[in-house]
């Protein structure tokens, strides 16, 4: 039995069990002080959480009761932190009385905006990677200031919300779980939504393309998670060492991200020509039609590795962390300098072979776990109240108290 956090992970949050079993989360310690971090008394002290439990269900258990929409707090006064300017998350600004009417930047911000007025906020969000989240989070635990954390969702993506009680991308609870098995209800779920997905119709290959060929969806070098993982400055060095590992005989097709930039493309018109079997696709070219074509997916940590992995059923290669961290057995994970050759090739020679029973199980129970954190944004749009009401049941209070079973609503 594993607990802890994931490997790099800030202490934001208790550490997680396995699906099928029962373990009491303790409160995660005060980090150390940071220069920004200034004295203020303790105003609230937190619920003790030294017997709260993980509420986990085995295979063979009954479906996850509901969790009763009485005791649900709707959280209206709220305070918000995220690293872009104009970005999403602010759309969604006027359901709520955003009592700082500003993102908070700093822990020294936050405590004194506390002090500068009585009322405390109902729950703290933050956007993507906050660069003073560990801080304000402490604080927050301290005050008993419930928090969640939130950010455009996977299928689809930019047309989904995602949120997550612990933290975002690999700090998140995903990266905290260990599959022990599906039930039936995640099953059904999973795969509803993958028949759903399927349907889109297929298009001609770009001339150039030759099977059989793995796909490496480009992204933005200025994504926050790879400045706080990568940190990388262009996609070469990855790019480089992904075509010298891979078999001779399986193209590489190369992906433009939609709405890149010159900095996002840097390097790659002189590189790309002197890598053999390769071949760069533009932008508008039919991403479906690709992960369907493809032997394997590879990249940094791309929102289209989980698609071609748990939609697709494709091999995945990554090289970044993400919120498959930890999930070794569904997503490979590469290193630049590990030296080690790419494994299980055999898939790549036929797909069909990483369809084990297991896999099927483990790939149904990922996906679904995606879907019980995601929110149309449509529906965020339009409905306040059920955006408000998604906020709360996937918030860090709601998890403390209910365990596993906030992640099972539809």
């Amino acid at each position: 039995m594993r607990l802890g956090r994931a490997p790099g992970s800030e202490n934001i949050g208790p550490g997680l069990i396995s699906s099928g079993r029962k373990s009491p989360a303790s409160a995660e310690p005060r980090r150390p002080a940071t220069n920004d971090t200034i004295a203020m008394p303790i105003v609230f002290t937190p619920p003790n959480l030294a017997n709260a439990q993980i509420v986990t269900r085995s295979l063979n258990c009954p479906a996850a009761p509901k969790i009763d929409k009485t005791s649900t707090m709707i959280p209206n006064r709220y305070a918000w932190c995220n690293p872009y300017f104009n970005s999403q998350a602010e759309r969604y600004r006027k359901h709520f009385d955003d009592l700082y009417e500003k993102g908070i930047a700093s822990e020294k911000e936050f405590l004194e905006k506390l002090a500068s007025r009585r009322e405390q906020p109902d729950i703290m969000m933050f956007w993507c990677f906050c660069r003073n989240r560990a801080g304000i989070v402490s604080q927050c635990r301290e005050r008993g200031i419930n928090t969640v954390f939130w950010e455009d969702g996977f299928f689809p993506h930019y047309r989904t919300l995602h949120f997550d009680p612990l933290g975002f991308c690999w700090e998140s609870s995903l990266t905290r779980m260990i599959f022990r098995g599906v039930s039936e209800r995640q099953r059904a779920r999973a795969r509803r939504a993958r028949e759903d997905w399927l349907k889109m119709p297929p298009q001609p290959l770009p001339p150039g393309v030759k099977k059989p060929f793995v796909l490496w969806p480009l992204q933005l070098i200025g994504d926050q998670v790879n400045v706080w993982d990568l940190g990388l400055r262009d996609w070469t060095g990855l790019l480089k060492h992904f075509r010298a590992i891979l078999p001779a005989g399986i193209q590489l097709v190369v992906k433009d991200h939609p709405v890149a930039r010159e900095k996002d493309m840097a390097g790659l018109d002189a590189l790309l020509p002197q890598l053999q079997n390769t071949l760069r696709v533009p932008k508008q070219t039919d991403l479906a039609t690709l992960l369907r074509e493809c032997v394997a997916a590879a990249g940094a940590n791309s929102s289209v590795l989980s698609e071609a992995r748990l939609m697709f059923k494709k091999p995945v290669y990554a090289y970044g962390r993400s919120w498959f961290t930890n999930h070794g057995e569904l997503f490979f994970r590469l290193r630049v300098d590990a030296g080690e050759a790419l494994p299980r090739t055999d898939w790549l020679e036929d797909p069909a072979r990483m369809r084990s029973e297991y896999l099927e199980d483990y790939a149904d129970w990922f996906l679904a776990q995606l879907l019980g954190r995601q929110l149309e944004s449509r529906t965020a749009e339009s409905d306040p109240e059920k955006l408000k009401q998604k906020i709360w049941r996937l918030s860090y209070r709601s998890f403390v108290e209910h365990g596993e079973e906030i992640f099972e609503d539809e």
